[in-house]
């Protein structure tokens, strides 16, 4: 039994030392408390592009001594109950990739609610006796209909961020509800590349926080581009659209005041011709003359004031 036991330890040790020269990352994640049926989806999901061994922390630890390869900095990250994954994902992908990929399964006492977890009204399935006492007893309405229980309307019977008590597991296993969710936790990984390791809080990123961040940066560097008219293949056109409009106000600014300019110019040579005609009737001294240079004047008087006027 013993030969045969050591025998398996160096076949899966030779196998841990040849996917560590073969791959680019080595990743080292928890097992505790994850079920069998989880472990063997993931490593269906990752058969292209990583491979998931399990194997003794000694053998581990051997393995990567033994593999040529400077594992040390994994070292601390070897403990009970681990799985080694070996993958071609860069880290950031393989962590995102493992996070989201979790299963569901059935709360225990003390987990916490990862959101409102809700019983909603219908047919239980279970006969009347015991279970019509212990659905009561977390708050639930119920009535007997037939063979079976029937919750008979929805209810919250915990909200997100609350502890579930041991009468609510018991109630959420009767019905077969599995309202947590449990995976593979990452605990770092090794860039063998860049000799990198990279723990969990360095990989843990909040991915529509982040995206967010590099939309503002492209819109801060944009900006800042186009307005200091530095040319580039994302600022070039809007330099260009921003140039026209700036040229198109200051030429209807240049228009208007020309308007301007040429009617003042029009209202004085009026005014020049009027007193040049007044001159000429002033020096003829006729009194119906006169009449005619005061009205010319008091014409002149009124073109002034509203040039005057018009300017302003």
């Amino acid at each position: 039994m013993t030969s045969h036991i050591r025998k398996w330890k160096e076949v899966k040790k030779e196998e841990i030392i040849g996917l560590v020269k073969e791959y680019p990352f080595v990743a080292v994640a928890t097992l505790d408390g994850l079920p069998a049926n989880i472990l063997s989806v993931l490593r269906k999901k990752l058969f292209v592009d990583a491979k998931i061994i399990v194997a003794k922390t000694r053998v581990v630890q051997l393995a990567f001594k033994e593999s040529g390869v400077d594992t040390k900095k994994l070292d601390s990250t070897v403990k009970e109950s681990i799985a080694i994954i070996f993958s071609k994902k860069n880290p950031f992908e393989l962590f995102s990739f493992i996070k989201k990929n979790k299963g569901e399964t059935t709360a225990k006492e003390g987990d916490i609610a990862e959101q409102d977890i809700i019983i909603q009204a219908g047919d239980t399935g279970l006969p009347p006796g015991p279970a019509l006492s212990t659905l009561k007893g977390v708050g639930l309405k119920v009535m007997v209909q037939g063979p079976t229980i029937s919750i008979v309307t929805d209810k919250v019977v915990v909200k997100k961020g609350e502890p579930i008590s041991l009468q609510l597991a018991d109630v959420l296993s009767k019905l077969n509800m599995k309202p947590m969710h449990i995976g593979m936790s990452i605990l770092g990984v090794f860039d063998k590349l860049d000799n990198e390791f990279y723990s969990a809080q360095v990989l843990d990123v909040d991915e529509e926080e982040l995206f967010n961040k590099f939309v503002l940066a492209y819109r801060q560097a944009l900006n800042l581009s186009v307005n200091a008219q530095y040319f580039n293949s994302d600022s070039a056109e809007l330099i260009v659209i921003k140039a026209q409009r700036e040229a198109n106000a200051i030429n209807a600014i240049i228009g208007n005041t020309s308007d301007k300019s040429n009617e003042s110019n029009t209202n004085d040579s009026v005014i020049d011709e009027i007193a040049e005609q007044a001159a000429i009737i002033t020096e003829n001294d006729v009194s119906e003359e006169n009449n005619i240079v005061e009205e010319i004047a008091s014409q002149a008087v009124d073109n002034t004031s509203d040039s005057e006027v018009k300017e302003n």
